[in-house]
């Protein structure tokens, strides 16, 4: 804060008029003197007397004025100071010359050593080249010509807050505002801590969105994203008229693996035929997910009906290789499939997507009822069941 200029100009006034009321006294003493040659020379008259003495007056009175305000101001300064110290946001105050005239203790937290007193009344180009050349700026540190021409092109521009990364892990909130006299104010906030809950809460928000659409025991897509995947597919294959194939697959005789091995056995056979079938899903939007129990889909947009075979047969044949040991099998020495394959082109006649699940399920029912370990296609037939009616299972082929 500057001080008012008033008590100043009449202080100097004062000083005048006292100047100018000795200089007219004294040279009518010379005058006297010298060019009359008087005798008994001329002596300050009362008015001069008295004028001096009342510029003398004023010339303290002001001069104590003065040093009053200079005091008032100073106490001022001190406490504008000690209150910009105690905010929790580092401030800098830049005059209309782009010179900085005030900082608080924050911004040194923020970026330490980076003010110290020597720096007011320092042009920001200036300390900016300094700080550059110490390394003081660790987000130009390797670029410090291009950081710089870009932050002196932007000075200014700041009018919105915009969050930094320091290049420390640390996260500042920065804003610059420009007031009606032309002064800059730079303000800093710390918003690591936030920043850092923020990433917390995205990084929860992303597990619960996982969590609520994977099947946990084998990380698939679970039920519930297999059938938004199958509505999403099932609308885009009818705008497109493109195929939809869809393959259900059932473990044989996983409720004998599971008596005879073990739950804990059971569960990792599961992970092993999730492992499987995700190796035969190639293509850009395929699906696997686990449908329940020890049931698994694939969802195949645009594979037609020869394609979607290929792929039955590749999860028979990788099946195969993995060699699973099922001794409590009837049918076979270990794990086998039985898959259903259903291929559908979306359009007004056929417009319920649950209908490509229940021909790929009645499907795979004949498969498993024809000796299982192989795949079945949907026939018409399987197009004509109930999608209302429940699906049943018989006990021998459970």
């Amino acid at each position: 804060m500057k001080p008012s200029p008033a008590p100043s100009k009449l202080l100097w006034l004062a000083l005048l008029a006292l100047i100018l009321v000795l200089t007219s006294e004294t040279a009518a003493w010379w005058w006297d003197s010298q060019i009359r040659g008087a005798t008994s020379p001329h002596g300050l008259s009362w008015l001069g007397l008295v004028a001096g003495l009342f510029a003398l007056g004023v010339a303290a009175w002001l001069w104590l004025a003065l040093a009053r305000a200079r005091h008032a101001t100073r106490q001022v300064s001190q406490l504008l100071a000690s209150s910009l110290d105690t905010l929790d946001v580092g401030l800098e105050i830049w005059d209309e010359r782009d010179r900085i005239v005030l900082y608080n203790k924050k911004i040194n937290k923020i970026y330490p050593k980076f003010h110290t007193p020597a720096d007011i009344g320092q042009s920001f180009e200036a300390l900016i080249r300094a700080k550059l050349k110490r390394q003081a700026i660790p987000a130009a540190i390797g670029r410090e010509q291009a950081w710089l021409a870009q932050r002196l092109a932007s000075r200014g521009t700041h009018q919105a807050h915009e969050l930094k990364e320091l290049g420390d892990n640390r996260w500042v909130d920065y804003c610059e505002t420009r007031t009606p006299e032309g002064y800059l104010v730079a303000a800093w906030v710390d918003v690591t801590e936030l920043v850092r809950r923020e990433k917390v809460l995205e990084a929860s928000n992303q597990r619960l969105s996982q969590q609520t659409h994977m099947d946990e025991l084998t990380s698939l897509a679970n039920r519930r994203r297999f059938y938004q995947a199958l509505t999403n597919e099932w609308q885009r294959a009818a705008r497109s008229a493109l195929p939809l194939s869809l393959l259900m697959v059932d473990i044989d005789h996983f409720k004998n693996y599971n008596d005879n091995y073990g739950h804990l056995a059971g569960d990792e056979c599961l992970r092993r035929v999730a492992s499987v079938l995700s190796r035969c899903v190639r293509r850009a939007g395929e699906l696997v997910a686990r449908y329940g129990g020890e049931e698994f889909v694939l969802l195949l947009p645009g594979a037609d009906r020869a394609h979607a075979c290929e792929v039955a047969q590749m999860c028979l044949d990788l099946m195969h290789e993995e060699a699973v040991a099922h001794a409590a099998s009837p049918t076979a020495a270990q794990l086998t499939l039985s898959i259903g394959v259903a291929c559908a082109l979306p359009n007004a006649l056929l417009d319920d997507p649950t209908s490509l699940v229940n021909a790929a399920d009645a499907a795979m029912y004949r498969a498993k009822s024809s000796g299982r370990a192989h795949f079945e296609v949907a026939g018409q037939s399987d197009w004509e069941i109930d999608k209302d009616t429940p699906r049943t299972r018989p006990s021998p082929l459970s």
